[in-house]
């Protein structure tokens, strides 16, 4: 095989199957949608709408027409034009998100978990900027703010602490146009927004079938402001979902559909990032299994099939685990994982620095996972057997027991190969004598030499202060 690697969990022909399956579900059962000012709107472009029970059917027509308008494509711009993200992936992927939401903090020398902080997260946030493989970061929920504002908080910690694309989600309805006047504070303007939009938004479905009030409206001003909109199902297999990975990926592309709709109608050409979210719950615990591998395989079925039906950019929540430590099990199910899920054809895996659960995020693990992304991207990129890459001629010049260390051909693709500067490569004699440290002990020690040189933004006093204004306002009006 030359060139990128991919998989194709699904043929041509089960693909076909699910989009038809999708546009049955969507024309003849419908969607909820607890956002009644959205009912005129879907009414107008043909959607079919009971107030009383709030089922919209959308016809098929409909899905195709928004479709139409769906880009291919687009740019995820932050607040540096250096940290951009061509979507899709141009050299196959993935590109890496940090995890979302997380409440609670494993402190890297007593590695035990403490509160999330805005001082912790932006600490945080400082260290994603700095690391290279960590291309957007992801809002998290400080604990010591108050909770109706906790979301606001943490953009106005987020916006002062990366420049890197946010990924961003409200907490509650109330919350959401305050969100939108920080991105606006830090831009500008609108129409700088518009230029450079900061972030994407995952408006998340509450599965099965069900979009609530504060996701709609999100849609809504993402529209408003041109932020792109990264549609988001949240399955649970066997909870909130069917359990088979193939039902998984059909729901998930009812509900991410249903999204693109709502996005097409109110903006026409408003730019995509389908994201699945979805999760295996295990049966005889009643826990959601997260690096499982029916979750595996449907969310890389997941993102095949938006990608080939829907023609757009994806996102998949693969770089997760179920284990409350920095261990095998974690980089076992998060490297396999997010590697067959951009083979499959995800363009951003989410979740680095997470453990188990979806309210814990380590600090070392975002090491570990920047330095992993590396190694998937190695992986998904695959190889070239041409002229240059087979190197004839530098095997007859070294002929019978010769050597190739001083080779041109050496010499030129020497520097290709990823090295993860804390995966050990050592002789046992030097990994011996410094202490035999294991990969958690190696990313410990990384970070404490990072953190050093983290620093905040250097933004202007008045962005600053505004920003700090806005979330004032916000605790005054939501919090009492």
């Amino acid at each position: 095989m030359s060139g990128a690697l991919s998989i194709q969990p699904l043929s041509g022909a089960e693909v076909a199957t699910i989009y038809e399956k999708c546009l049955e579900i969507l024309s003849g059962h419908g969607v909820k949608v607890d956002h009644p000012s959205a009912f005129g709107w879907l009414r107008e472009a043909g959607c079919l709408v009971d107030q009383d029970t709030r089922m919209v059917r959308i016809p098929g027509d409909v899905v195709e027409a928004a479709l139409a308008t769906t880009p291919a494509g687009f740019v995820a711009k932050g607040g540096d034009e250096r940290y951009d993200l061509p979507l899709p992936h141009p050299g196959g992927g993935p590109y890496t998100s940090s995890c979302i939401q997380s409440m609670l903090y494993l402190d890297v020398d007593t590695r035990e978990f403490h509160d999330v902080t805005r001082e912790r997260w932006a600490d945080w946030c400082r260290l994603a900027q700095a690391l290279p493989n960590i291309d957007a970061v992801a809002i998290q929920t400080p604990m010591d703010v108050p909770p109706e504002t906790a979301d606001i908080h943490a953009l106005a910690v987020q916006l002062q602490n990366t420049s890197k694309p946010l990924n961003l989600l409200a907490y509650c309805l109330e919350s959401v146009p305050y969100l939108f006047e920080l991105l606006l504070a830090r831009a500008g303007s609108e129409e700088a927004l518009r230029e450079r939009p900061l972030a994407w938004f995952d408006p998340t479905s509450l599965s099965p079938l069900v979009f609530k009030d504060m996701d709609v409206l999100t849609i809504e001003l993402c529209c408003r402001y041109g932020i792109p909109v990264a549609p988001c199902s949240l399955v649970v297999g066997g909870g909130t979902g069917p359990i088979t990975p193939a039902s998984q990926a059909l729901l998930v592309g009812v509900e991410v559909l249903a999204m693109i709709v709502m996005t097409q109608i109110l903006a026409p050409g408003h730019p995509i990032l389908a994201s699945a979210y979805n999760s295996t719950m295990d049966m005889g615990t009643g826990n959601t299994n997260l690096g499982s591998v029916t979750t595996a395989l449907a969310q890389a079925a997941a993102a095949q099939f938006m990608r080939e039906a829907f023609k757009v950019p994806v996102l998949t929540a693969s770089l997760w685990s179920d284990s409350y430590a920095s261990d095998g099990q974690t980089v076992f199910s998060k490297g396999m994982n997010a590697a067959l899920t951009a083979m499959a054809g995800a363009d951003v895996v989410y979740g680095a620095g997470r453990l188990g659960g979806s309210t814990l995020a380590s600090p070392a693990q975002l090491i570990i996972d920047d330095r992993m992304t590396a190694l998937v991207r190695g992986y998904a990129a695959g190889m070239t057997a041409d002229d240059d890459t087979l190197g004839v001629p530098a095997v007859l010049d070294a002929g019978a027991g010769g050597n190739y260390l001083r080779a041109r051909h050496t010499l030129r693709h020497c520097r290709e190969a990823a090295r993860p500067d804390i995966f050990v490569a050592d002789s046992l004699d030097t990994w011996q004598n410094a202490g035999a440290p294991d990969l958690y002990e190696r990313a410990a020690e990384k970070y404490r030499e990072l953190r050093q040189g983290l620093a905040p933004l250097d933004l202007p006093d008045d962005v600053v202060r505004d920003l700090e204004k806005i979330v004032a306002t916000a605790d005054a009006a939501l919090a009492g």
